[in-house]
């Protein structure tokens, strides 16, 4: 059984993005701006298979574990 991954858009508003990602309330990854969405890792703010995948590309998630959008 894997861990629980916890993703959070921290603020989203006026062409400003920020969310993490928490394991055990420790922060794991973070981005500000939009290059996860440019980059074509995040179709949209809510893509969690995409999120996903990319959590697992960097080696932060294995195939086991469970995200989550908190908010």
């Amino acid at each position: 059984m894997g861990t629980l991954l916890e993703y959070y858009i921290n603020l989203d508003e006026r062409g400003e993005f920020r969310a993490d990602v928490r394991r055990d309330g420790v922060t794991i990854w973070e981005t500000e701006g939009y290059d996860v969405f440019d980059d074509g890792f995040m179709r949209h703010k809510s893509d969690m298979l995409g999120l996903f995948r990319y959590l697992i590309s960097l080696g932060l998630a294995t195939d086991d574990d469970d995200l989550v959008h908190m908010n």
